[in-house]
């Protein structure tokens, strides 16, 4: 069963690191697309955002940053929410980045 209140905790908490590093929310969004996909495997996360922040695609050198702030993030976030929930606080942490940067 989902604990809401969790969900909401940790996506306020994390919009703030996103905020705060100025990661591109487009590539907060991948991740956590690539997250699901990958059946919410939080180890999945963690090589995929080594690879990225090690050597990303050929788009350009602020890609890199993005992918070693988000890292950073994902790495230091301590959740007791698993698989669906912590995706679903990653999405609302998007989105909730989003709004604050828009206003």
């Amino acid at each position: 069963m989902t604990d809401w209140n969790q969900v909401m905790a940790d996506a306020e908490q994390i919009a703030v690191r996103l905020l705060s590093q100025k990661v591109d929310l487009a590539e907060a969004e991948k991740l956590l697309e690539y997250f699901v996909k990958h059946e919410y495997r939080s180890e999945d996360v963690g090589k995929y955002l080594a690879v990225m922040s090690q050597n990303p695609p050929p788009r350009s050198r602020r890609s890199q940053g993005h992918y070693r702030n988000l890292r950073e993030i994902w790495e230091q976030w301590r959740t007791s929410l698993k698989f669906e929930d912590k995706a679903r606080a990653w999405g609302w942490a998007v989105r909730m980045a989003k709004a604050k940067r828009g206003s």
